[in-house]
């Protein structure tokens, strides 16, 4: 495994962006309305206060009508919590998202990262396979481990070498690895490893966001008509977030469960460079710009294009993207537009 010095801060385009302060635990106790017996099933959801975890929440709404949340503002650092948690609400399930996936801030706060990311993972796992072994452990990865295997240039499978370049994928890889190894021991875990993703009420680190932000305010004469990126040919897999919730969804829902530790690349299978994104945007609204390149802002990992093969998500969960790119830019530059209105 390679681990490469961390660059300098990824700028406008972090992959995950699920806010550091969403380490609290949340518990959903599901029933599935449907004419047999209630199920009960008891879905333990971490970072749910983040950006991915706010869109899982209502997608878990949409398709799963019917369900209570209960929130406990607890550290999933804290050991002691974490098990008196587990052993009281006695979950059949947990989705793990709680991360700091800010890349500049896992740079920033290296050693937070690091507890966060990896001790925080390790320590909810472990309460897992002791207080709830029978229980589906799905932990929501990052194709950023891939790193410098993106080098290449070919769509990366889950087989690829795990090369993480920087602090934030440094620590997601290691506690990849250990979710694959405790799996090994009896845990239930499966892996979902997350490519970029875009949705609403994300922030402007993020790539598309980045983009629909500053198309918006051209818009709205706010700012010159002059798009200003760091990388325009740089490369980005997007799946529109609402796709990317029903991955974990569905990995809740199979009727027969994946052998432990099975992991999934959890994407479209498309690369988008930033120059085609921010043509498509302007195309959206119906605006010309130009596209500026400020060199001082970095790129997420240093490298040209990230691509993944989504096939054994396919396989495995019958899973596939469905929501058009065209639907996702309007929905994103709609979100900006509103955003920005003084």
């Amino acid at each position: 495994m390679a681990w490469a010095d961390i660059p300098d801060g990824p700028g406008p385009f972090c992959l995950e962006n699920v806010p550091c302060q969403s380490f609290q635990l949340l518990s959903l106790r599901t029933v599935f309305p449907h004419s047999g017996p209630e199920m009960g099933l008891r879905i333990l959801l971490t970072g749910g206060q983040g950006f991915v975890g706010q869109h899982l929440k209502a997608r878990l709404k949409d398709r799963i009508p019917g369900h209570v949340l209960l929130e406990d503002p607890m550290d999933i650092r804290d050991r002691a919590a974490v098990e008196r948690f587990v052993k009281d609400e006695k979950p059949d399930a947990c989705l793990h998202l709680a991360a700091v996936s800010s890349v500049a801030r896992a740079k920033a706060e290296n050693a937070e990262a690091w507890t966060v990311n990896l001790d925080g993972t390790l320590i909810l796992a472990e309460t897992f396979e002791t207080h709830a072994p029978q229980a589906s452990f799905v932990f929501v990865s990052t194709a950023e481990i891939y790193g410098a295997s993106f080098s290449s240039g070919q769509p990366l499978d889950e087989s690829a070498v795990i090369a993480p370049v920087n602090a934030y994928a440094s620590s997601k890889a290691a506690a990849d690895l250990a979710i694959g190894n405790l799996s090994q021991e009896g845990l239930h875990g499966l892996r979902l490893r997350s490519f970029t993703q875009a949705g609403t009420a994300q922030d402007e680190e993020a790539i598309l966001p980045f983009l629909a932000a500053q198309v918006a305010r051209i818009e709205a004469g706010q700012q010159a008509p002059v798009i200003t990126v760091g990388h325009p040919d740089a490369g980005f897999d997007i799946t529109d977030v609402r796709d990317a919730c029903d991955a974990y969804i569905d990995a809740l829902a199979l009727p027969q469960p994946l052998p432990n530790g099975t992991a999934l690349n959890i994407c479209s299978g498309v690369t988008r460079s930033v120059r085609s994104m921010a043509h498509d945007l302007l195309e959206v609204a119906g605006i010309s710009a130009s596209l500026e390149v400020d060199a001082t802002i970095p790129c997420p990992s240093g490298l040209p294009s990230m691509r993944g093969n989504p096939a054994a998500a396919r396989q495995a969960l019958g899973w596939a993207p469905r929501i058009p790119w065209h639907e996702t830019l309007i929905t994103v530059l709609n979100d900006w537009r509103y955003r920005i209105r003084p």
